[in-house]
């Protein structure tokens, strides 16, 4: 069969026809809850016939939510500088400069009620592991954990979930609950990016009041 585009096209399906005529598809689909496949004659019902199927199903909650024990929601994921395990990433300086070593953001709200300041060490804590990282207070949703999966020798995995979907077959690495305290003050700010998503707080004045241990603009004492 000859491609209609081979050298691509602004859109797909521009004139309004997609692969859902019998002898198009390749699939029957199958059921978004139970992974079951639908047969033929389920997918005749539908009268497609070229027309988009579009499907929906009701709203599940995670696998694991927060309670009394663990009150925050962690998620996983990338930051710009790098790919993967940094195999190849990492050797570019500019790169590893940007985004050297592991850390765990944690919002505005949350930081305050767990007298967390920039740079300090805290412990991230589930039903399965804890990791142990440079805290960076950044403009995560209250209530959220976020740790980069980069790092090797400080495995943000080490706290998901080994449930999995079965119908799309991916392991639940994005949401599970979580608990956070401060173990000491850091050397320094968090070693993540300080632009992108990852971009403090309080970009002025960071680094000494991370190294002293308290927000920019908070006394000795703690006071404002």
């Amino acid at each position: 069969m000859q491609c209609a585009g081979p050298e691509g096209t602004e859109r797909l399906y521009p004139d309004g026809r997609f692969p859902t005529t019998i002898a198009a598809c390749e699939t029957f689909g199958h059921d978004l809850d139970t992974g079951t496949g639908a047969s033929e004659a389920e997918f005749r019902s539908l009268g497609a016939d070229g027309r988009a199927v579009l499907k929906s199903t009701a709203y599940e909650p995670a696998f694991e939510i927060p309670d009394a024990t663990y009150p925050l929601r962690l998620t996983t994921g990338r930051t710009v500088y790098h790919w993967h395990t940094r195999t190849k990433t990492r050797r570019a300086v500019q790169l590893q400069q940007a985004a050297p070593a592991m850390w765990v953001e944690i919002s505005e709200p949350d930081a305050a009620r767990l007298h967390i300041a920039e740079g300090d060490i805290v412990r991230v804590t589930s039903r399965r592991g804890s990791i142990e990282a440079p805290a960076r207070v950044s403009h995560v949703r209250e209530g959220v954990v976020f740790a980069p999966w980069h790092y090797g020798d400080t495995p943000a995995n080490a706290l998901t979930l080994f449930a999995w979907d079965p119908v799309s077959k991916q392991p639940e690495f994005k949401v599970s609950a979580v608990f956070v305290e401060r173990l000491r003050a850091g050397e320094g700010p968090a070693p993540a990016p300080m632009h992108t998503a990852s971009a403090p707080v309080w970009p002025t004045g960071l680094h000494a009041a991370a190294t002293a241990g308290r927000w920019p603009g908070e006394q000795q004492d703690g006071s404002p």
